[in-house]
């Protein structure tokens, strides 16, 4: 391996997609549902979080407990900024802190990772973001990962490649280098139990692509920011993925997933900081607030629809 001018070029890698794709596990629904409960029973509206909750009680899965004291802000948080060869000089400016996500990462106390790939095929170039992707992570002890790519220009055909049920195959008749590194990238998160954060269609394209793999790797993967990339909305569906923001952003560099993370960080603050009825000593529940009374509500209001 060569480090050059601050990010690494790798010329082999040292372990197996097929390998990788094994250790990706399934949440457990037990503990995303016990941290449900304890979100139902916070002193306020049952549900009115919203995706704040649904955001939390996925990551308590991920953490593997819906103990409040283990389901914790991550205290570090890399933006994994994506390149090849022609963005070269958008990677050194990244690197020099001139780019604006650089100013975003600093106000969510993340750090901007520029990393510049140079593997020639799909195969090559998913292991070579797997590897990037473990080595930062053991060595910054990231508790999340955002992506971001300095590529702009998809293939305009991109949305007539989803039929594809093979992954490599997908990646290889996608052709976009980037791509295929944030594939191997978000596996080898998930495969560490590390919560991923997208932004922007080539990001969730490297989702689609890696549930090809293994579908559970979906569960590891939040969506910041809806962009407006054509067939933004559409990939996004097909993924499963709600994002709670929609920032008119016209490309997947990062800025939508940090910002995003202040919203993943408030839904932590409320499940970790607010009390339940039971831990503040009230017996009685208000009325309006109780769960059976918003259980009642919910349930009337499907019947009207």
């Amino acid at each position: 391996m060569i480090r050059h001018m601050g990010y690494y070029l790798t010329e082999e890698t040292g372990m197996h997609i097929e390998e990788l794709v094994t250790k990706i596990q399934p949440l457990s629904r037990e503990i995303i549902d016990a941290a449900q409960k304890r979100f139902d029973n916070l002193i306020k509206p049952v549900g009115s979080l919203a995706q704040l909750e649904s955001m939390t009680t996925r990551y308590a899965g991920i953490v593997g407990s819906s103990d409040k004291k283990l389901v914790v802000i991550p205290e570090t948080r890399l933006l994994l900024l994506w390149g090849e060869m022609k963005h070269t000089a958008e990677i050194e400016a990244a690197m020099l802190q001139k780019k604006a996500v650089s100013v975003f990462a600093s106000h969510v106390n993340a750090r901007v990772i520029p990393l510049l790939v140079i593997g020639e095929t799909a195969y090559d170039l998913l292991e070579e973001g797997a590897m990037l992707t473990g080595e930062y992570i053991a060595e910054e002890k990231a508790g999340l990962i955002c992506l971001g790519t300095c590529e702009k220009e998809l293939r305009p055909d991109w949305q007539d490649l989803l039929e594809e049920e093979d992954g490599l195959a997908l990646l290889e008749r996608l052709q976009c280098h980037p791509v295929s590194a944030m594939t191997g990238s978000i596996l080898q998160a998930a495969g560490m139990r590390i919560p991923v954060m997208l932004d922007g269609v080539a990001s969730c394209l490297a989702a689609f692509a890696a549930a090809r793999f293994n579908p559970c790797v979906l569960q590891y993967c939040f969506a910041g920011d809806e962009s407006a990339e054509p067939g933004s909305a559409g990939l996004l569906e097909k993924l499963q993925l709600q994002a709670p923001l929609r920032l008119s952003l016209n490309n997947g560099e990062g800025i939508g997933a940090l910002t995003c993370l202040r919203l993943f960080d408030a839904g932590i603050k409320a499940y970790t900081e607010m009390e339940t009825f039971e831990e503040a000593g009230v017996h009685n529940e208000k009325e309006d607030y109780s769960f059976k009374v918003q259980e009642d509500k919910n349930k009337q209001g499907r019947r009207n629809n």
